[in-house]
């Protein structure tokens, strides 16, 4: 069996605020396999790292994120996280700054697909993980599956995953065999590990999220999932 690897989960995220410069980091310096970080299309075309729909939990904004321009949303503090205090001065970062701290620490980056504007948006996206050195060291993935397939066509090579919050199906199968190379990505409240081990069994790689404790994940892990997507350091 292939040995699980750990993706952190908006970084190491227990440790610092989520999707930011040091949760990163953090998760480089940890040891961590991979990172795991949300993405939104900018009004003028840029991509950022940020979750919510909203600027309004994370910074001292208020606003969706889709509606700023690159310029507006920079300037933003991010006053919420953990351990923000030892973090003043926090910025919502660009996507190649993140990109930037995976290539020094050899992290593979799950690129999480959230909103943008147009669907010149994703080849601009795509461009700009290929300038970062990063195409053949990250996934993209989303819940949109129409949004994964729109990926694949602009470059054939690049592995995705398929989010859902719901049963594996056979459609999942028959998406992730039309996306090839693909995987799917699955909340582990919804995903039982007997259905995951019929999945590898299939030859399907499977990624879970978000498990934040040993024995929660080790049934998974046992199972044979691909990736465990965790906010913390499993011990």
């Amino acid at each position: 069996m292939v040995p699980t690897k750990y993706v952190a989960h908006r970084g190491l995220s227990m440790q610092a605020p989520e999707n930011t410069i040091p949760a990163f980091e953090l998760a480089g310096k940890a040891g961590f396999w991979g990172i795991e970080c949300d993405t939104y299309c900018t009004t003028d075309g840029r991509w950022i790292v940020h979750h919510d729909r909203t600027v309004d939990r994370m910074t001292d904004g208020t606003g969706i994120v889709q509606n700023f321009s690159f310029e507006e949303i920079s300037k933003l503090n991010i006053v919420s996280g953990r351990q923000i205090e030892q973090y003043p001065g926090l910025r919502i970062p660009a996507l190649e700054q993140v990109l930037e701290v995976c290539k020094n620490y050899q992290l593979h980056a799950f690129i999480e697909i959230e909103l943008y504007h147009h669907d010149r948006n994703l080849i601009d996206l795509v461009a700009l993980v290929d300038r970062c050195g990063m195409l053949r060291q990250c996934s993209f993935i989303c819940f949109n599956a129409d949004d994964l397939k729109k990926v694949r066509a602009i470059d054939r090579d690049v592995p995705l995953g398929y989010l859902s919050a719901g049963r594996p199906s056979f459609a999942d199968l028959d998406l992730v065999e039309q996306l090839s190379p693909a995987f799917l990505d699955y909340d582990y409240k919804s995903a039982s590990a007997a259905d995951i081990k019929r999945l590898a069994k299939l030859g399907t790689k499977v990624s879970m999220w978000t498990l934040n404790s040993r024995a929660d994940a080790m049934p998974f892990i046992e199972a044979g999932a691909e990736y465990i997507t965790t906010d913390t350091i499993l011990t």
